[in-house]
């Protein structure tokens, strides 16, 4: 199972719809999928249609020891989830009292390993420990971007965080950045054109890339959100959807190359 971590330091960025296109559409391929909704607002959940209440979410996960990964899954048409939970917004106190705080998350996963090709998580709009736990948990991370200066400079905190738990062979010293991915991308905007710029020489000093698929404004992804709806069967040929598509081809073939 190779699992990745969809972030960002600033939210409003788009991680939620990126996770669910990732695990979505490597699932439509035949792939076994996974996706872990890390995000305390749950978007993702609601989105999969599935259910919180009398059941194990991934605060259930990270805050106890009594149950696993295969105690959440929850499958639906697109694949298996871990529901996410609003709880997890007061998660981080309850961890700081346990003793590994930073390796709950991957402790949890290890018993399905097996059982799926990829596992997606989508992490909160902070790098707190449920963040850190998400990359201690991850064989990559992809940075989520949009048109502007607060979510680049996000992505430099990302990278620092990656390096310090790189740094730490007791956590995850293999983790990778794959890339950083533009979303609600426009051609003629001047902000999308000073991020082509400046974005490349971010990316190599962080020994990482921009991926070359930019994921292009659309109104179909908040759309498809709202009405709970898978983008796939929202509106599967609209522009995100298509560019979705040209993102998945592209992770896969880095991943051969």
């Amino acid at each position: 199972m190779k699992t990745i971590a969809i972030c960002n330091h600033k939210g409003g960025v788009g991680k939620t719809a990126a996770s669910m296109a990732l695990a979505e559409g490597l699932n439509a391929k035949g792939y076994r999928t996974l996706l872990v909704d890390l995000d305390q607002q749950t978007n993702a959940t609601r989105q999969a249609g599935a259910k919180i209440e009398d059941a194990v979410t991934v605060y259930d996960l990270l805050t106890s020891f009594e149950y696993t990964a295969a105690d959440g899954i929850q499958h639906y048409e697109h694949g298996d989830i871990i529901p996410g939970d609003t709880l997890v917004a007061d998660a981080e106190v309850e961890m700081s009292k346990l003793d590994t705080p930073l390796t709950m998350l991957a402790d949890a996963l290890e018993g399905v390993e097996g059982n799926y090709d990829y596992c997606v998580i989508d992490c909160p709009p902070s790098l707190g420990i449920v963040t850190r736990n998400a990359i201690v948990a991850a064989d990559d991370v992809i940075v989520v971007v949009v048109p502007d200066t607060a979510s680049v400079d996000g992505f430099g905190k990302v990278y620092q965080a990656c390096e310090a738990i790189r740094k730490n062979k007791r956590l995850n010293p293999n983790v990778t950045i794959a890339g950083i991915l533009i979303n609600t991308y426009d051609a003629r905007g001047r902000l999308e054109r000073s991020l082509d710029e400046q974005l490349p020489e971010v990316a190599e000093n962080a020994d990482t890339k921009v991926f070359e698929t930019r994921i292009r404004k659309c109104v179909s992804v908040r759309q498809a959100q709202s009405a709970h709806i898978s983008l796939w069967d929202y509106d599967p040929e609209c522009t995100a959807a298509e560019d979705f598509k040209a993102f998945i081809d592209e992770y896969l073939n880095q991943e051969e190359n």
